[in-house]
């Protein structure tokens, strides 16, 4: 099994989840540009539920961590079908970790549909962007696996 193959499917997904996370939010300005918000006694809980959410990130980052390093130890010796569930559970562990830190960002959004303001939604968009930096595939592991 080609290992080449598999990390630039987890650098492709990673960079497909980081574009959408970016480009959904400056769609959803750009469309509600003229409208305020109508509903302004929630711009304080909302905000702060954004930022309480990026907690589940660290939560699901460990499971991601450990699949990780899993890929890491497989070595030759090892069968076709270890080698593929392997692979299989870091794919998964990423794709969940990814849609994880994206939810600062969707409620930000929501934020911004609710009150109109463009601050909190900068805010926790970046803080998401950040988050989904923890999971990008490493890429000195993609270069030496290419090499």
């Amino acid at each position: 099994m080609d290992s080449a193959i598999n990390w630039k499917a987890l650098q492709r997904n990673w960079r497909m989840q980081t574009g959408v996370s970016l480009i959904l939010p400056i769609a959803l300005v750009w469309l509600l540009r003229d409208s305020s918000g109508s509903w302004e006694e929630a711009a304080i809980p909302l905000f702060v539920l954004g930022l309480v959410s990026m907690f589940l990130t660290l939560w699901r980052f460990s499971p991601y961590k450990r699949a990780l390093v899993a890929v890491g130890n497989l070595s030759e010796q090892v069968n076709a079908a270890d080698t593929e569930s392997t692979w299989a559970n870091l794919h998964h562990q990423q794709m969940l970790g990814l849609l994880n830190a994206k939810i600062p960002g969707w409620i930000g959004m929501l934020h911004f549909v609710c009150t109109g303001e463009l601050t909190p939604l900068i805010l926790l968009v970046l803080a998401s962007q950040g988050l989904l930096l923890l999971y990008r595939p490493p890429s000195a592991w993609v270069n030496a696996s290419q090499a």
